[in-house]
C-alpha cells in the first residue's frame, strides 16, 4: 500500500544550473515517491480521504488537492511558525527556498523541448539581474509575443528554477517567448527592490525585443501571486512616467491590494495553502514599518485608467480570489479590457500542480493559450487603428 504523503523537508539537491532546450529537473528517489502518490487515479483518492468531500461556496475542492490539505492540517502551529522561522535564518532560509522550488518543479507539467533557452544577467538599479529566456519551437513568421514573468511566493522565494516548467508550458502554448525574471526576495531585500527588478527587467525587454525575436509593442508582463502584484505595478510606473505600458498583463491569482474584508479571504484564510498565518508572517517580513502602507497607496490610489488589456485568473478555494475579480472590475470600470477566469476546483498556486492535477493542467494550457491568442488579436486591433489615424 502506498503510504499517505507526508511533509517533510528534503535534503538540499541543487536544480540544473545550465539552461538548455529540454527540462533538466531530475527528482530524488523520495520525490519520485512523492509524484508517483500524487499521480494515483482520482478515484484512489476519492477513497482515501480523511473526511468528506469538501464544497465551500457552491465550490468542490479537487480530491487531490483536498488530500494533500488534509495532510497540511496535521502541522501543529509551532511546526508551522517553525517552518516561516527558516526564512529569518540566512542558512536555513537557503534550505527552505530550494525544497520549495524543487516541489513547485516536481508537480509541474512537462512539456516539448524548447528551441533555445539563454541564462544571462541585466544590469538593475539595484545590481545584476538573473533572467532566463525561452524561445519556443515555432514556423517562420511574424514577430513573437514576449511575456516578461515574475514568479511568486510571497517575495519570500521561488525563482527560475522554480517556475522553469511552467515558462516552458506558456511559451509553447502561446507561441510566445517568455523572459522569466528572479528579482530580488526578501527578507535580503525589502519592497519596493522586488519592483524595481521587474522594471528594469520590462525596460530591458522592451530595448531588447528585436533582437530576442519580438517587438517592443508585444512585450506584455505577467506573474503568479507576487508576481502579479510586480506586474500591475510596473505597468502603472510607465503610466506615471509617460511611457509604453506593456502590451497586455496575464495575472494568476493576483490581488492588487492587502484587504480582508472579501468573503474568500473569511472563507479559505486557513486550510488551504495561502492562508492568514503565511500573510501576516509576509507583511511583517516584506513590508516592515511603514513600507506596507506606502505598498497599499501605491495601487489603491491610483487610476487603472491606461493600463493594459488584461487576463486575471483565479482559484476558487483561494482567500485571493475575490481580490482576483474585484481587480478585473475595477480595470473594467476604468476602461480597460479585462477578462476573469475562475476556476473552482483549484487552490491558490494551482500552477505548480499541472502534472498531477486535470484542472491544473486544464487551467495552465488553456489561459496559456489563451494569452497567445488574446496579444496578437490586441495587436492586431491597434495597428489597425493605428493605420486609421494616419
Amino acid at each position: 500500500m502506498i503510504e499517505r504523503l507526508g511533509i517533510v523537508v528534503l535534503a538540499m539537491v541543487a536544480l540544473t544550473g545550465a539552461a538548455q532546450p529540454e527540462d533538466g529537473f531530475r527528482p530524488t528517489p523520495e520525490e519520485q515517491k512523492r509524484y508517483e502518490l500524487m499521480s494515483q487515479s482520482e478515484a484512489w483518492f476519492l477513497k482515501s480521504l480523511a473526511g468528506p468531500r469538501e464544497i465551500v461556496d457552491g465550490q468542490r475542492l479537487d480530491p487531490k488537492l483536498q488530500y494533500y490539505f488534509e495532510e497540511r492540517r496535521r502541522r501543529t502551529p509551532e511546526q508551522v511558525q517553525r517552518g516561516l522561522a527558516t526564512f529569518l535564518d540566512p542558512q536555513a532560509r537557503i534550505v527552505t527556498r530550494e525544497r520549495l522550488a524543487r516541489e513547485w518543479a516536481l508537480f509541474t507539467k512537462v512539456t516539448a523541448p524548447m528551441h533555445a533557452v539563454e541564462d544571462r544577467k541585466i544590469d538593475g538599479r539595484g545590481g545584476p539581474i538573473p533572467i532566463r529566456i525561452y524561445t519556443p519551437k515555432t514556423g517562420p513568421g511574424e514577430p513573437l509575443p514576449l511575456l516578461v514573468y515574475f514568479h511568486g511566493g510571497g517575495w519570500l522565494y521561488s525563482g527560475i528554477d522554480a517556475t522553469d516548467r511552467f515558462a516552458r508550458l506558456v511559451a509553447n502554448e502561446a507561441r510566445a517567448i517568455v523572459m522569466s525574471v528572479d528579482y530580488r526576495l526578501a527578507p535580503e531585500h525589502l519592497w519596493p527592490a522586488s519592483n524595481d527588478d521587474g522594471e528594469d527587467a520590462f525596460l530591458w525587454a522592451r530595448a531588447n525585443a528585436k533582437r530576442l525575436g519580438s517587438e517592443p509593442e508585444l512585450v506584455a508582463v505577467g506573474g503568479d501571486s507576487a508576481g502579479g502584484h510586480i506586474s500591475l505595478n510596473i505597468s502603472l510606473r510607465q503610466i506615471a512616467a509617460r511611457r509604453p505600458t506593456p502590451a497586455y498583463q496575464l495575472l494568476y491569482y493576483t490581488s492588487s491590494d492587502f484587504a480582508e474584508a472579501d468573503e474568500s479571504y473569511r472563507l479559505f484564510e486557513e486550510g488551504y495553502g495561502l492562508d492568514a498565518t503565511f500573510r501576516a508572517f509576509m507583511i511583517d517580513t516584506v513590508f516592515p514599518g511603514e513600507l506596507l502602507k506606502q505598498a497599499t497607496q501605491e495601487l489603491n490610489g491610483a487610476s487603472f485608467a491606461g493600463m493594459p488589456a488584461t487576463i486575471a485568473v483565479s482559484a476558487g478555494f483561494d482567500m485571493l480570489r475575490d481580490s482576483s475579480r474585484r481587480l478585473t472590475e475595477q480595470l473594467t470600470k476604468a476602461g480597460v479590457p479585462a477578462m476573469y477566469l475562475n476556476y473552482p476546483t483549484l487552490a491558490h498556486g494551482f500552477l505548480q500542480w499541472s502534472a498531477v492535477v486535470a484542472d491544473a493542467e486544464r487551467a495552465s494550457v488553456d489561459t496559456a493559450r489563451l494569452f497567445g491568442t488574446a496579444i496578437r488579436s490586441r495587436a492586431a486591433l491597434l495597428r489597425q487603428q493605428a493605420r486609421g489615424r494616419e
